[in-house]
């Protein structure tokens, strides 16, 4: 007896241990972290008035209530100094995950609920990032209580609808937790659920004509087969899961662990799911979509591991929490993927995380430029060089090289410049003031032979950094020979 009342007295303890730890770490790479490409994308695609940025997004991926959203805190950011303003609204996202506490039983589900939700590395990383995930795992909890375990009330279905829409216009993932919750509707003959989760659908399709012209390149990146994918997902559901690079280093053998966690915690949940069908309906929800997103990615690729389980994943570790509570097999293997996705958090989040070449040659531009110089950017360093603009602090004009990249600043494909880069070259250093300049944001494989044949024939050029990944030149005209 009183061992048992020294655990009681203990876990109190334990669990505001882990949550400080969580949230610390949240917010130190909410204040730490440099922005990275998407961010930047977000800061540059929310400052926009609202029928540009449907024209930008006609040229890019995604819907855009995330960029209306971001669109006060975005046009509030002046500099690297309150830059972390762009992540408050996923900061909020996560901490409001811990308000479903009251959905599970009293007792140890809910604290194992606190846990999971406080430790999962996937979870704590996107509550530090400038992107909609945050929101879509918080919408896709919503979705998954009101629209297959809450008993249908009409405040409730008014939620259901309201969460399935915007998590529509939040990020295109939402599609697959929205017919996972539809097919359980259905299943359960919870109609007025399904009706409602079908009016989501209908409220989204003004956006479609938008969908439809959005080019494939821009999702280029997310080549991933479902058999790279799915190892991801399942360290995910073990607490870990891939960690994306803009993050930072992940652990040593953290993945690993994840993965043989998540696979674990799914035969036990198998188990589990035969007596308790909340824990069997959170389950099929899970399953359904990823397994849509999975055969999706046969066609085209979307299930990237270490982002497209954050739809689902909060529906997972509320049937992990609830099963916890029953289950002293399953609490084992909840407190082990608990610490391994802490410790995997916490690895990141005091590991490196340095200031990316692009950004920097941004800032160096940004302290030497002024009125009268252009910038040519080329991929990669385009859109930072558009966000130092937009916040006031670029003096300098900036154009995309190639040009083409201007419709499109937050994707592009690389390529070697060519005749009509070297033209387009050519025709600024004709267009600038007598005391303009030139500043050249380059990859190192677009400091061509032609290129330099092209600012050396009438000018002067000077290389003021050089990295593996950035080249920063300055061009000016020579002097005029004194008659």
């Amino acid at each position: 007896m009183a061992d048992q009342s020294r655990v009681r007295v203990r876990t109190p303890w334990l669990l505001a241990l882990v949550v400080l730890a969580a949230v610390a770490a949240r917010v130190g790479l909410v204040l730490h972290r440099p922005l990275w490409h998407d961010e930047a994308f977000t800061e540059w695609a929310a400052r926009l008035p609202s029928p540009n940025l449907v024209a930008a997004l006609r040229r890019d991926s995604g819907p855009p209530l995330f960029y209306l959203l971001e669109r006060p805190f975005a046009r509030a950011v002046t500099g690297r100094e309150n830059e972390a303003l762009l992540r408050v609204l996923s900061l909020a996202a996560s901490l409001a995950l811990f308000l479903a506490v009251p959905t599970l039983p009293p007792g140890r589900a809910r604290r194992w609920w606190i846990a999971l939700a406080a430790s999962s590395c996937l979870v704590n990383l996107y509550a530090a990032e400038a992107r909609a995930y945050a929101l879509l795992a918080l919408a896709g909890l919503a979705i998954f209580l009101l629209g297959v375990i809450a008993a249908p009330t009409p405040g409730r279905l008014a939620a259901l609808f309201a969460a399935a829409a915007a998590a529509l216009w939040l990020h295109y993932l939402a599609l697959f937790a929205i017919v996972a919750a539809l097919a359980l509707a259905v299943a359960r003959r919870r109609w007025s659920a399904a009706l409602a989760l079908a009016a989501s659908f209908a409220a989204f399709v003004p956006w479609l004509p938008v969908l439809r012209v959005q080019p494939p390149e821009a999702m280029a990146w997310t080549r991933e087969g479902p058999s790279a994918a799915l190892p991801g997902f399942v360290s995910a559901l073990g607490g870990v899961g891939r960690i994306p690079a803009p993050f930072g280093l992940a652990p040593p053998g953290a993945f690993v662990a994840g993965a043989v966690l998540g696979a674990a915690l799914a035969v036990l949940l198998s188990a589990a799911a035969l007596s308790d069908h909340s824990v069997r309906d959170a389950a099929l929800f899970v399953l359904i979509a990823l397994g849509l997103a999975l055969a999706v990615s046969l066609w085209r690729p979307v299930a990237f591991a270490g982002r497209a389980e954050m739809a689902v994943l909060p529906v997972w570790m509320w049937a992990v929490a609830r099963a916890a509570g029953e289950r002293r097999s399953i609490a084992v293997f909840a407190g082990l993927s608990a610490a391994a996705g802490l410790a995997a958090t916490l690895f990141v989040s005091f590991g490196p995380h340095p200031r990316s070449t692009q950004a920097s040659a941004v800032s160096t531009v940004t302290r030497l430029s002024k009125p009268g110089d252009r910038i040519l950017a080329g991929p990669g360093f385009y859109l930072p060089a558009l966000v130092a603009a937009s916040r006031g602090g670029l003096a300098a004009e900036v154009s995309a090289l190639p040009a083409s990249d201007a419709a499109h600043p937050g994707w592009f494909v690389p390529a070697t410049p060519g005749a009509a880069e070297e033209l387009q070259i050519a025709g600024w250093m004709e267009a600038l003031p007598p005391d303009g300049r030139l500043f050249l944001l380059l990859p190192p494989s677009h400091q061509t032979p032609g290129v330099m044949r092209t600012l050396f024939s009438r000018g002067t050029v000077r290389e003021i950094v050089r990295q593996p990944d950035g080249v920063l030149l300055i061009w000016s005209a020579s002097a005029m020979p004194s008659s």
